[in-house]
């Protein structure tokens, strides 16, 4: 056990394989969420926060973000802090944050879980690779989606308007209760640039970046596990972090005072375009 600016920071141990849970939602209500996180047999991991968390941290995501001059869009997500410009420069050639907790989080688990994953990639040759590892499908709708490996399944990482349409598909190939959507639970984190390994040198998630694209850790923060996932999607270096709700403001808020810019998704979805990740 560590113990960082008086949170402590735990070592996931082996029982600790349940997926998801918590009781927020995202506008309003986004407090007190519990989320449990499935991590992967192989993989046991203590990241270490300890070089960047500054003390006395408190607020949650929403509240941290108004304080940091976020405006947001008709749905409660950032569009912006201010300047886009400045944001789009941060993601090119320094290191940015975004909030991306519309995008969809899917679990998927049980016997229907293969075949679930070959419905929604269309291609009958994909294999859920080891746990711990991931890879990137194309949706029917073009528009490309995250998937990490867990023992019994995996979750997926999808674009906010191919969400309704993946929960459909997993309806229709498999039971209810082998899929569950995560964002009421979740936030998505995503930490990108050229210079982030500079920025979170002092932290133990650079050694997930180490790692092949797709690899993701499982480590604990205040007693709640965070999942961190080594992303390809803005071509730079990059982290997916899956947040319990309960701890997201605190994981943000240690994240943008190592350094890294604060940045909404209008920055954010026009790199994820350009690097055609993202529809326009």
């Amino acid at each position: 056990m560590t113990h960082v600016g008086g949170a402590r920071l735990l070592r996931v141990d082996a029982k600790a394989r349940a997926h998801i849970r918590a009781t927020s939602v995202r506008k309003g209500a986004r407090r007190g969420a519990r989320c449990v996180a499935s991590r992967p047999r192989s993989v046991l991991v203590a990241v270490d926060l300890d070089g960047l968390l500054p003390p006395d941290i408190d607020g949650d995501l929403e509240g941290l973000q108004e304080e940091a001059g976020a405006v947001f869009d008709e749905r409660g997500y950032v569009s912006h802090f201010g300047s886009v410009t400045e944001e789009a420069e941060a993601i090119a050639s320094g290191a940015a944050v975004v909030d991306r907790s519309d995008w969809g989080l899917v679990r998927v688990h049980g016997t229907g879980a293969l075949r679930a994953l070959q419905v929604l990639a269309n291609d009958e040759g994909v294999k859920l690779s080891a746990p711990g590892s991931g890879f990137e499908i194309t949706l029917p709708s073009g528009d490309v989606a995250q998937v990490y490996a867990q023992g019994e399944g995996f979750i997926l990482v999808t674009p906010p308007r191919a969400t309704e349409n993946t929960l459909g598909v997993l309806g229709s190939v498999m039971p209810s209760h082998e899929f569950m959507q995560l964002n009421e639970n979740c936030a998505l984190l995503t930490v990108c640039g050229p210079k982030l390994v500079e920025v979170l040198r002092s932290s133990g998630l650079v050694g997930v970046m180490d790692a092949p694209v797709g690899s993701h850790q499982v480590f604990g923060f205040e007693n709640r596990p965070v999942v961190a996932c080594h992303t390809p999607e803005y071509g730079v270096s990059g982290l997916n972090l899956i947040v319990d709700e309960g701890i997201a403001g605190q994981v943000w808020a240690t994240i943008t005072r190592a350094g890294v810019v604060p940045t909404g998704n209008d920055a954010s979805n026009a790199a994820l375009v350009a690097q055609k990740r993202l529809l326009a």
